[in-house]
């Protein structure tokens, strides 16, 4: 069953001789239970291309189905209650809300949809990325706490 098809996707950047083809003309397939890798050098539109595919940014022209959903049809609104509730995308970098505490930043996504978490679903979440001692502290201390550590 074909989970994910990518049709003549391109992504443009600027115009003229300042254009930049970020990604030009890809098309794949991929069907339920195939792991995938995108791999190439730096700048070739690896997180271009996942940012289009999820939903991120809208391509140049192209299409992108989701288990056979064309995701650039939606609207705005449609599109990030569909990213919210169907794709999940882990970044190389924090994208925490630094106001908000572990366990709400855990759980905005599912408090956004009007629904709450179990607390026995929240504790083993915390569990598995070993936060529960922090599950209260603000996000922002917590990053902040990481990134000094990467210069001491």
């Amino acid at each position: 069953m074909e989970v994910l098809k990518v049709q003549n996707l391109c992504k443009t950047y600027g115009k003229g001789e300042n254009e930049v083809r970020a990604v030009d003309n890809i098309s794949f397939s991929v069907n339920q239970g195939e792991f995938v890798a995108i791999v190439g050098s730096s700048g070739s539109g690896k997180s271009t291309l996942l940012h289009l595919i999820g939903g991120v940014d809208r391509p140049t022209s192209g299409k992108v189905y989701i288990n056979g959903k064309d995701i650039y049809s939606l609207n705005d609104d449609n599109l990030a209650i569909f990213r919210r509730r169907e794709v999940g995308l882990i970044y190389q970098f924090y994208n925490l809300i630094p106001i908000l505490n572990v366990v709400e930043n855990i759980t905005l996504p599912c408090r956004l949809d009007g629904k709450e978490v179990p607390n026995n679903k929240v504790n083993e979440l915390l569990k598995t990325l070993r936060t529960r001692r922090k599950k209260n502290t603000f996000t922002k201390s917590i990053i902040s706490e990481d990134n000094s550590k990467e210069y001491q």
